[in-house]
Formats: C-alpha cells, structure tokens, sequence
C-alpha cells in the first residue's frame, strides 16, 4: 500500500502570493486599500461616519479660509518642506556596513 504524503499547504500560498505581489510596497498599498474599503462602511455602521465627515469638512475650510498666503498653498510648501528634510535626511545617513555572507568576507 502505497501512502502518498501532501505538499505543505503552507509553501504553496507562500509561493502564491510572492507570485502576485512581488514588490512590499505594492503589498502594502494593496493592504491600505483593503483596510480603508472595509473601514469606511464599519465606520457607517458604528455611527463615527458624521464624525469623519465633520473633521474632513473642518479640513476642507481650512484649506478655503481667506489669510495673507492661501491655506492651500501653505499645505503645499509643508508637504515639500517634508520631502525635502526626508530626501536630505536619507542622503547624509552614513552608510552601512555590509558583509558578503558567501564569501566569508568581513564587512568594509
């Protein structure tokens, strides 16, 4: 008598899904969109939906409100300032050490 032993259930959807989302930042975007699309109708069912939309409201007349510089514009440039001071952040790290493991070489 023969016995036949499976594959582990585990190694194929592991394969699966390295097949289809093969990029983290595409899994995690694809993750985001998930949560929100399931987020929005709990947040109607829960009764918090008035409360989003009255904070999004808030926002929404913060960026019409009339000032010497348009709110708008101030958002703008804040958002700039943050890609700025990331970019020049990730650009004056100091570099990290790397070993090659195969090699038996120590790091530079």
């Amino acid at each position: 008598m023969h016995v036949i032993i499976p594959a582990p259930v585990r190694a194929i959807r592991r394969l699966v899904i390295n097949k289809n989302w093969p990029d983290p930042a595409r899994r995690k975007l694809i993750t985001a969109a998930i949560i929100a699309v399931l987020a929005a109708p709990a947040l109607y069912l829960i009764g918090l939906w008035a409360v989003v939309a009255e904070w999004l409201g808030m926002g929404w007349r913060f960026l019409a409100e009339s000032t010497l510089v348009p709110n708008w514009l101030l958002v703008f440039l804040t958002i700039c300032a943050i890609i700025v001071a990331g970019i020049l952040g990730t650009a004056l790290r100091p570099t990290r050490e790397r070993a090659d493991a195969e090699n038996g070489e120590p790091p530079d």
